[in-house]
């Protein structure tokens, strides 16, 4: 009887346990994807380099408040750690800390009860290793000038200075500031040269071209975004307000998983669509007028990048509707640029050729120079763990970029004033293949036609 009550009981944990696994995600990158672009960028070093990558520091919001933490990208690209006060070593040849020897090393922070009772769980040495699978897990106190030597380095590879780790930091007591300060003295006191720019460049090559398991993440990211997108379609409607807009697009977000917008959401109506980065979205949102929705799910540290354009009432009128096909045109334009082996370049002049031409035949603008004031930002960018990610110069397989073109006329320009206070993007994110491309948020209405038929729908909200 009590071995039956024990057998009862072992499986009763046991379907806990797993119920309990399947409360949280399992699709976040492997410890063998991070272990792997490790080994890849220990590749590209030389022999007596040192590698030298710090979290992010968390930052004060307001009075005891701290924004919501997010972790520096290459420091995650390398590591898969969520947490503050880190900093991670890489060596080409296996080097002896701390009497381990091996070719990477990891100062974590130290489990604390207190923290976790306001903040959660710290993972400490022990969880590292166990979810990261790697074996030389130290505690940051640990990181002394007695525990690490550059004598025997000879160039360092980091980008801590570039990216403000050591600058911004509150006090010299903040644990990676101490850090910082550490690996600052020795590199100057040993005279080591900093191979910034061939850090930068390792890393545009690495996270340029996206693997299997990023590129997934980047999809999920993009088809959530479409979500947000597609109801904005239909709910918009005369009277309704930008930054409601914007709590539709956010909710498809958080409901299928997104941990952030991957930027500030853009939701513009009329002369504030012509704004490109505009973020307050207060207007209300009026008859005849468009509203430019440039917004995306961040989801697992990949961020999708989607922007539409849709009329509040459901129809476009001619001379929004000319200047839209303009766009779109542009759009395919670049789309079909996006190729293996061409420049990263193309994209733009393709699509920029196309705007200027439409610009110039409506009399708009009277050659290219002027049209360009129209057309002021790039047409493309790579996207991935940053929304602005790092990428190669050339198209490859692998990589994914933005194709993005707009058409932005403020009151007050030098043309016909139907025109004044249209401002028209469309954005989509497009996979190179060797084959071709893949536009990753195609679930998204894009033609005219297509989003009048979308916008006649109802709208769960």
């Amino acid at each position: 009887m009590k071995i039956k009550h024990l057998i009862i009981g072992l499986l009763s944990t046991l379907s806990l346990s797993s119920a309990i696994a399947q409360d949280y995600p399992t699709d976040y990158l492997s410890p063998e994807f991070h272990a792997g672009r490790r080994a890849a960028f220990k590749e590209k070093m030389s022999d007596k380099g040192v590698g030298i990558f710090f979290a992010s520091q968390t930052r004060q919001r307001s009075n005891d408040t701290e924004f919501q933490y997010a972790q520096n990208k290459n420091f995650y690209y390398l590591t898969g750690l969520e947490e503050p006060n880190a900093v991670l070593l890489l060596f080409k040849q296996p080097v002896t800390l701390l009497g381990k020897t091996g070719t990477e090393f990891i100062f974590v922070q130290n489990r604390d009860p207190f923290k976790e009772l306001w903040t959660g769980k710290i993972l400490g040495v022990d969880g590292f290793k166990a979810k990261s699978k790697m074996e030389n897990v130290f505690i940051n106190d640990q990181f002394t000038s007695s525990s690490i030597s550059l004598a025997a380095v000879d160039s360092v590879y980091t980008l801590y200075r570039t990216e403000g780790i050591f600058a911004k930091y509150k006090s010299k007591e903040d644990p990676l500031s101490r850090m910082a300060s550490l690996v600052d003295s020795l590199v100057i006191s040993n005279a080591k040269p900093l191979a910034s720019r061939s850090t930068l460049n390792t890393l545009r090559t690495l996270r340029g071209i996206k693997l299997p398991e990023e590129i997934a993440l980047i999809q999920k990211a993009a088809s959530i975004s479409v979500l947000g997108h597609n109801d904005v379609m239909r709910a918009v409607k005369p009277g309704m307000k930008e930054y409601q807009a914007q709590a539709i697009m956010e909710y498809h977000f958080k409901k299928e998983g997104s941990e952030y917008p991957g930027y500030n959401s853009i939701n513009g109506a009329a002369e504030n669509a012509c704004v490109l980065h505009y973020i307050t979205n207060l207007k209300t949102i009026k008859e005849g007028e468009l509203l430019l929705s440039d917004c995306a799910a961040e989801y697992h540290g990949y961020s999708a990048d989607v922007t539409r354009t849709v009329p509040a009432n459901g129809k476009f009128t001619e001379a929004q509707k000319a200047l839209y096909e303009i766009v779109l045109a542009a759009q395919d334009a670049g789309i079909a640029a996006c190729k293996a082996g061409a420049p990263f370049s193309d994209i733009d002049a393709a699509s920029r050729a196309v705007v200027n031409a439409g610009l110039i035949k409506l009399g708009i603008a009277a050659n290219e120079k002027e049209a360009r004031t129209y057309f002021p930002h790039g047409t493309s960018h790579h996207l991935g763990l940053d929304v602005h990610d790092l990428g190669p110069r050339v198209l490859a397989a692998g990589v994914v970029v933005t194709v993005e073109p707009g058409i932005y006329i403020p009151a007050g320009s030098k043309c016909d004033k139907k025109w004044w206070n249209i401002g028209i993007r469309i954005e989509d994110d497009i996979l190179i293949t060797e084959k071709g491309n893949v536009n990753l948020s195609e679930g998204s209405p894009r033609t005219v036609a297509e989003i009048e038929k979308m916008a006649a729908q109802k709208s769960m909200f």
